[in-house]
């Protein structure tokens, strides 16, 4: 095999394949992803069946998108992703923006390429050709390098007037299952485990679905002579990273808890706290979350009251605070339980930094450093603190000395 470049590689025929390094940590769950006999697989590869290296770029480009979603499914295997029932507003964008570049993309490759004629078409022409065979052909054979042929041009219109109409069909009557295939290849690539039932997966569905109709409608004007541009493509996390869409904070929470188990009792104080801030202010990527947003959240807390009955009981953040600046005489919750509230979010932000989340490039710092509030000092150890509990500052709560007592 003579290696190309950009996972392009030519047997001794001079015919292309495509292939991908799997991760070694992958290649167990990739071989049962993919079915085979062997234990392990090491290499993606799949044969493109040309020998003309302009055809085979064209042809590699859907096939790696393939590759992406059996790594995805592999990784899966080995990392659980938690079932997901929400997608945030900027999820379901970066997905269907995805779905749109890919289409524009893979239409501009084919033409700037200038491929001529379908490889099979031409094949079989210069077959009956050589054979001697009489035959009609409504369309000329073109050679690569002259553009696209007429019969390429034909089939690319023929195919955007059958899929065109059938898609924005299925958009204004919200048929789904028009996309399901796409979707669920596209939910495999950005490794998003998320419930077919719930709400969101319609709305990601109509999202994409909205997205198809815009790229076919782009992709006719450009066949027509109109200067579309295609936008950049994002491409998803690669394998053995975090997943691109665990970026909301109930997301990031539960794969922090994946891999950070708690005690039953500390694990629900945290996710209160985790459910109390997204109460307030959404489910909001890790990476937006600023000091402004932590202050507001803290001093929201403040108000909570310790003891809640009736309506309280299942109330909202907001609605809390309003009860509590209505009766001002009821007690609030400790400085301690508030802490702890600061403590999970700031170890999920960190956590988040750390797995490539919050990306690498973006200037960040943990937004709940010098946050936490001071708590009343115990009386229970009169005699003075000892072991652990010496080292840790007096007061001081914060995650990082909590988990040294752990």
């Amino acid at each position: 095999m003579v290696r190309i470049g950009m996972g392009l590689i030519k047997n001794e025929h001079g015919v292309y394949h495509v292939r991908r390094k799997v991760p070694k940590a992958l290649e167990e769950a990739t071989a049962t992803v993919m079915g085979v006999s062997k234990t392990r697989v090491s290499w993606l590869k799949e044969t493109l069946g040309t020998k003309d290296e302009k055809q085979a770029k064209v042809r590699a480009k859907p096939i790696m998108v393939k590759f992406d979603g059996i790594l995805a499914q592999a990784e899966a295997l080995l990392v659980e992703q938690p079932v997901r029932t929400e997608l945030t507003e900027a999820e379901i964008k970066r997905i269907a923006d995805y779905f749109y570049a890919y289409m524009l993309g893979s239409d501009e490759d084919l033409g700037a390429d200038g491929v001529g004629d379908d490889p099979l078409y031409a094949d079989i022409h210069r077959q009956l050709t050589e054979a001697g065979i009489d035959f009609e052909s409504s369309f000329p054979i073109e050679r690569a390098g002259s553009g696209l042929s007429d019969r390429m041009m034909h089939k690319i219109e023929e195919s955007v007037s059958i899929v065109l109409p059938a898609v924005r069909t299925a958009l204004a009557r919200g048929d789904v299952d028009f996309i399901r295939f796409e979707l669920n290849e596209l939910l495999q690539v950005f490794r998003a485990n998320l419930d077919p039932s719930c709400p969101d997966y319609r709305k990601l569905a109509l999202a994409v679905m909205r997205a198809e109709v815009r790229a076919l409608e782009a992709i006719h004007a450009r066949h027509q002579g109109e200067p579309i541009e295609s936008p950049k493509l994002v491409e998803p996390s690669g394998a053995g990273s975090a997943p691109a869409s665990a970026c909301g904070l109930r997301a990031a929470y539960e794969g922090w808890l994946l891999v950070t188990p708690r005690r039953k009792s500390t694990s629900m104080e945290f996710e209160r706290g985790i459910e109390r801030f997204i109460e307030l202010h959404g489910d909001l990527e890790v990476a937006q979350i600023n000091r402004g947003h932590v202050r507001q959240f803290r001093d929201a807390a403040l108000l909570v009251p310790a003891k809640r009955s009736g309506k309280l009981l299942n109330a909202a953040l907001p609605e809390l605070v309003e009860y509590s600046r209505a009766h001002p005489e009821v007690p609030r919750l400790k400085a301690a339980t508030i802490n702890k509230w600061l403590n999970c979010l700031g170890a999920v932000l960190n956590w988040a930094r750390k797995n490539g989340i919050i990306p690498d490039d973006m200037p960040w710092s943990d937004p709940v450093s010098g946050m936490r509030l001071p708590e009343a000092r115990s009386t229970r150890r009169e005699s003075g603190p000892s072991g652990a509990e010496a080292k840790r500052p007096s007061g001081c709560r914060c995650w990082q000395c909590l988990a040294a007592l752990a």
